[in-house]
């Protein structure tokens, strides 16, 4: 559980502490809700195995999907400041979550912590920011292969292959995400097997060609 489901950049010492105020993970079954808009929400949430996807619903009943968060990811950071969730964030597969309890998070006295938290902050600013432009300034082919690119960089941090991996998410939810035509997702998909770059085989996408696909994304 200690390496991911608590905050890096502690000392074993806080670990042992943190891990007394956490809860023991919860399993979720494919499309459970881990948490809706307006519910109180005191606790981030940490993706232990699975994946979940967060996203808002407009007035006509569309969904918008805004983050997908694999094994390794934090959720629930940007309730902090209002104590009650903003998006729908539901389980794509069964997933296991372990919950932290922020009140006893911040009343222990953990000097890695706050670093970690606004490290994570910056980096989902970072993200954000940097998907909010490839929707509007790339091309569909630039899209995907960002896409698929920051998966194998996510994975690849947290201890998994960067070239083989399950990819969870429908290609209507890639879609939504990256604000593409379900079909042109799956023609860029079509094209980038033609040209040996990926190949699926049910769920689990291989990367055949890193150097073209990280070209591809550029």
């Amino acid at each position: 559980m200690q390496s991911i489901c608590v905050p890096a950049g502690l000392v074993s010492s806080e670990i042992d502490k943190l891990d007394k105020s956490s809860r023991e993970p919860h399993v979720y079954s494919k499309r459970d809700m881990v948490y809706s808009p307006d519910q109180p929400l005191n606790s981030l949430f940490a993706v232990k195995s699975g994946s979940v996807k967060c996203y808002t619903i407009d007035s006509e009943g569309k969904q918008q999907i805004t983050s997908f968060h694999l094994t390794g990811d934090i959720i629930g950071m940007e309730s902090i400041s209002n104590g009650a969730a903003v998006t729908y964030c539901e389980a794509m597969e069964t997933s296991m979550l372990c919950e932290i309890k922020l009140n006893r998070l911040f009343a222990q006295n953990f000097t890695g912590v706050d670093k970690n938290l606004l490290r994570l902050l910056s980096h989902r600013i970072g993200q954000r920011n940097t998907h909010y432009l490839n929707v509007v300034n790339t091309t569909a082919e630039q899209r995907v292969a960002s896409f698929i690119m920051g998966l194998s960089d996510h994975l690849y941090e947290h201890g998994f292959s960067r070239h083989e991996f399950k990819l969870p998410m429908t290609r209507t939810d890639i879609a939504n995400y990256l604000g593409l035509a379900v079909e042109t997702v799956s023609r860029v998909f079509s094209s980038l097997k033609q040209k040996d770059i990926i190949d699926t085989k049910q769920s689990i996408l291989f990367i055949q060609a890193p150097a073209e696909l990280k070209q591809m994304a550029s």
